[in-house]
């Protein structure tokens, strides 16, 4: 990469580089040589050493490994000439000898500075050459100076056609015409942090007239500075990606169209066994039949319970997860039930949790939980508190509390109790790894504590 550079962009010919290295070597020793012919007894400027430290120093930077020869030869040049010319004096030797000194040293410092920084731009174009995403990056004037091998292979235009080109032609490839992409955004932004600018486009020109999803990112590129010097995009193509997660949500919606197709089959299948076994009950009195009767009517409810919970959980997990405002997903959960003399106090206000978007389900039922009249809460609170674990959200109330032997099967499938609601709500919580658990006193009330992970929340 050579942005920035003017003489790398004034002299990108090996010709023309060799050609100014000559003609100004010529120059300055001639120069030193007419001084010396026309009796200056150290040549024609005060230190003529330094004119001839500008062809050492472009031939130095330009050709690193060659650059310190180049110098000791011009060097020796110099004091040959100036001690085969000058008028005899046995002090001139020590005068020449330091200049010739100091224009080795000159090549010598240029040319392993040049190579320290040939090799950091080499270590940066292998690695932006072998990125895995598709990336190219462009200078402060739009011109291209770096085009990697995947963006090659996904466009089919090769580096050496582009590199140095500006006029926003690396859009040509992707939109067929000249236009701004997201690397010029960044370039335009004024803001004083470097944005990272991430988008998505459908592109129909790519995989043969086929079109493909693309994922770009764009940041700006820094200057030892701090300015910014260019920008760099990256391109990856997400086609794949983009249909499988269209045909999952399309097998989801058709299995949950297929789930509630059995689920109001077997309903209607159950409502007339109710029947049979309600006409059963009238029509015998055979304690022996009506108890085989009873266990057909339990069995009945266990897969009346079962088809219930199937409804719940059938759209559980099919939107993605969110940061879902807490203390407004507790209120629109409290605005479905009904609390009587109950008092609702929340105080989670900024708080954001990454969860799934079902969250005031789980609030719904520990709620509904703690408004059981059996509970006989008179007061609800929903807070938080900030642990080295993550974020503990806090559910409780003044009720009769949760036994300790009860604490154990709180969140498994149950047929009564907290079982059912819970173990929904614990299903929930665990699509984004958050945990629950009851922490309650028995008879002092019941405390529900969700555990969201460090990464899992925010206070905005």
């Amino acid at each position: 990469m050579n942005a920035g550079n003017p003489l790398a962009v004034s002299f990108s010919g090996t010709r023309n580089r060799i050609a100014a290295i000559a003609v100004l070597t010529a120059l300055t020793l001639g120069g030193n040589l007419l001084g010396l012919l026309l009796g200056a007894p150290e040549g024609l400027l005060p230190l003529p050493a330094l004119p001839l430290s500008i062809p050492i120093i472009l031939a130095s930077y330009w050709y690193p490994r060659r650059g310190l020869l180049f110098s000791v030869c011009l060097a020796a040049a110099y004091a040959v000439t100036v001690l085969l010319l000058s008028p005899p004096d046995p002090l001139l030797p020590l005068t020449i000898l330091p200049r010739a000194v100091f224009l080795i040293l000159i090549g010598g410092v240029v040319a392993l500075l040049s190579s320290r920084l040939r090799e950091s731009e080499q270590q940066m174009n292998q690695i932006i050459e072998f990125l895995p995403d598709a990336t190219f990056a462009i200078d402060r004037e739009g011109r291209v100076i770096a085009w990697n091998r995947a963006i090659e292979e996904m466009t089919g235009v090769k580096e050496e056609a582009i590199l140095n080109r500006g006029d926003h032609e690396y859009a040509i490839p992707f939109c067929g015409e000249r236009r701004p992409l997201l690397a010029d955004r960044v370039l335009q932004s004024q803001g004083e942090q470097p944005q990272v600018l991430v988008s998505e486009n459908t592109i129909p020109r790519l995989r043969d007239g086929k079109g493909a999803h693309l994922r770009s990112a764009a940041t700006a590129l820094i200057d030892a500075n701090g300015n910014v010097a260019g920008a760099i995009e990256s391109i990856r193509d997400v086609s794949d990606q983009v249909m499988m997660e269209a045909a999952l949500q399309n097998a989801s919606r058709q299995l949950n169209t297929l789930s509630g197709i059995l689920r109001t089959d077997l309903s209607n299948r159950l409502a007339v066994l109710y029947g049979h076994l309600s006409v059963g009950v009238m029509k015998f009195d055979d304690p022996e039949i009506l108890s085989f009767i009873g266990d057909l009517n339990n069995a009945a409810n266990g897969i009346r319970r079962q088809i219930e919970i199937s409804r719940e959980f059938r759209d559980i997990g099919t939107s993605p997860p969110a940061w879902v405002p807490v203390q407004e997903t507790v209120r629109q959960a409290a605005a479905g039930l009904t609390f009587g003399t109950v008092s609702l106090e929340v105080w989670t206000e900024r708080l954001e949790a990454f969860a799934d978007p079902h969250l005031g389900t789980v609030f719904s039922h520990l709620f509904e939980n703690s408004l059981a009249p059996a509970t006989g809460a008179t007061r609800i609170v929903v807070t938080y508190h900030l642990r080295p674990e993550g974020c503990a959200i806090i559910v409780e109330d003044d009720g009769t509390g949760i036994p300790d032997a009860e604490k154990e099967g709180l969140f498994v499938q149950k047929a009564e109790g907290y079982g059912h609601g819970l173990f929904l709500a614990h299903e929930i919580l665990a699509i984004t790894g958050i945990t629950i658990r009851e922490t309650g006193t028995p008879g002092e009330g019941a405390k529900f504590e969700l555990l969201v992970p460090s990464g899992g929340y925010r206070i905005v």
